[in-house]
C-alpha cells in the first residue's frame, strides 16, 4: 500500500476513522494511530489499545488541558524529543475505574467539551495528556503535532487521541511494518513531512473542497465547531453529535 493523500486522510479524519502518520527514520522512526477525540468510541479505543503500546495519549493545546487543571507531568522535561506529558487523568462521572475502553473513551471525549471542570476529573488516571505546540508540525515535527494539526485541517476540535503501533513482541512498527498494517486495515497512512508540506502550502485549516464530497449533516456542521482556541467550543458537547462507528478499523 503507498501513502496515501493528504485529502484522503482528512477525509477519513473528518469521518471520525483512524489515520496512521509515520515519524521520519532519523527521529522516532515510529508509527502512531490517530483519531479525533470527539467521536471515539469503546471500540475504535479497544482497537487502539489492542493493537498498540496500550499507553493512549490525548492531544490538547496548554489552555485546554490547564482548564481542566491539568499540568505538565514534570517541571523539568529531559525526554530526548521534548515531549510534553501532563498528568493522566480520568474523567469521573459515568466511569469506574478508568481503565476501559469505554472509561478511556468517555475521557477523551469529556476533554473536548469545556462545559466540564476540573472537578470532574481524576489525577492520576489511564488516559495521558500530551500539550501541543501552537505552531504545529511547523513549530515541532512529531505525532503530538500532527494530531493537534489534523483536528485544526479537519475543522473539528483540536483535541486527538493517539498511541504508537507495537507488535505483540513488544517490538515498534517501522515503515514497511506500518504501510502493511495500514493496508490489511484500510487506514489511511501519511507522514510527518506530508502533513509540513501540507501546512506550509494551506495553513491550519483545509481548503473547503476538500471535504465538498462528504455528505455526513453531522460532519458539516462539526466543521463550524474547529479552532485552535477552546474558548470557540465551550458550548460544543461531544455526546449531543454521535457518528458511526467506522467499519475500516476492526
Amino acid at each position: 500500500m503507498p501513502w496515501s493523500s493528504m485529502e484522503e486522510a482528512l477525509r477519513a479524519f473528518k469521518r471520525g476513522e483512524f489515520v496512521m502518520v509515520m515519524d521520519s527514520d532519523d527521529r522516532e522512526d515510529e508509527c502512531d494511530l490517530i483519531l479525533p477525540a470527539e467521536s471515539v468510541t469503546a471500540a475504535q479505543m479497544a482497537f487502539a489499545i489492542r493493537h498498540t503500546t496500550g499507553i493512549v495519549c490525548i492531544v490538547g493545546e496548554k489552555e485546554r488541558l490547564e482548564h481542566f487543571g491539568l499540568h505538565p507531568a514534570t517541571t523539568r522535561n529531559t525526554d530526548a524529543n521534548a515531549t510534553n506529558f501532563y498528568v493522566s487523568t480520568d474523567f469521573l462521572p459515568g466511569t469506574s475505574t478508568g481503565v476501559s475502553a469505554a472509561d478511556r473513551a468517555t475521557t477523551a471525549r469529556a476533554l473536548c467539551d469545556l462545559k466540564n471542570q476540573a472537578k470532574d476529573f481524576s489525577k492520576p488516571g489511564h488516559l495521558f495528556p500530551l500539550c501541543a505546540r501552537t505552531g504545529g508540525v511547523l513549530e515541532r515535527p512529531g505525532h503530538t503535532e500532527s494530531t493537534y494539526d489534523f483536528c485544526r485541517l479537519a475543522g473539528l476540535i483540536p483535541v486527538g487521541v493517539l498511541a504508537e503501533l507495537m507488535h505483540d513482541d513488544g517490538t515498534m512498527y517501522r515503515r514497511d511494518d506500518s504501510l502493511a498494517f495500514a493496508s490489511a486495515h484500510n487506514i489511511p497512512i501519511v507522514t510527518v513531512e506530508q502533513i509540513i508540506n501540507y501546512r506550509r502550502e494551506h495553513g491550519a485549516t483545509a481548503p473547503a473542497s476538500v471535504f465538498e464530497a462528504l455528505e455526513s449533516g453531522a460532519v458539516k456542521a462539526l466543521a463550524t465547531k474547529g479552532s485552535a482556541s477552546p474558548t470557540a467550543v465551550v458550548a460544543a458537547s461531544c455526546d449531543a453529535r454521535p457518528v458511526k462507528p467506522p467499519t475500516s478499523k476492526l
